[in-house]
């Protein structure tokens, strides 16, 4: 009879090692369960970053080759908000398409998208995503600062571009 408790005895766990494995097993769940709230956060933080770099990346092209395109220095509202170009014919406006005749490009922020209107034409939407944009012109240097969204902090809320008006400087130092 005692060799047959001593089976029935080896045949099971006692309650402190189910316990010690529960909470074996808890430290391990909470572990796994923190490293995926971590790399889930990384992620979005990427995707943020991915964005915003997009947002900065395109407003910059299209700025910039407006900038460069344009023979007469673009004139900034009074409010720094919106910044107009008059465009000679020939070139790609902000749209993307060749303009046949001279046309005039308006660019403002409206409801987080970047706008560009045409002479007397429909408002487009270049780009979503732009919390702030404001615009300066200093010495025949145009002054973009623009804050996508998801910028992070480090960035002073915006990010500054600053693109030189070429065909202006130009025109000065070689004449019209």
């Amino acid at each position: 009879s005692s060799a047959a408790s001593d089976v029935y005895k080896r045949q099971g766990f006692t309650l402190v090692e189910l316990m010690v494995a529960m909470a074996a097993g808890t430290f391990l769940l909470a572990g796994v369960s923190l490293s995926y709230s971590a790399i889930k956060s990384g992620i979005q933080v990427s995707k943020e970053l991915e964005n915003a770099q997009e947002v900065l990346r395109y407003s910059n092209t299209v700025l910039t080759r407006s900038t460069k395109q344009s023979f007469d220095l673009p004139v900034v509202s009074a409010d720094g908000m919106t910044i107009t170009y008059t465009m000679p014919a020939g070139v790609i406006t902000c749209n993307g398409d060749v303009s046949s005749v001279a046309v005039v490009e308006r660019y403002y922020l409206q409801n987080n998208n970047l706008m560009c209107a045409k002479d007397a034409d429909t408002p487009e939407r270049l780009l979503t995503g732009v919390e702030t944009l404001s615009f300066s012109i200093n010495n025949n240097v145009v002054t973009v600062n623009i804050k996508p969204e998801g910028l992070p902090g480090q960035f002073n809320n915006a990010v500054e571009m600053n693109i030189a008006v070429s065909s202006v400087i130009l025109s000065g130092v070689f004449g019209s």
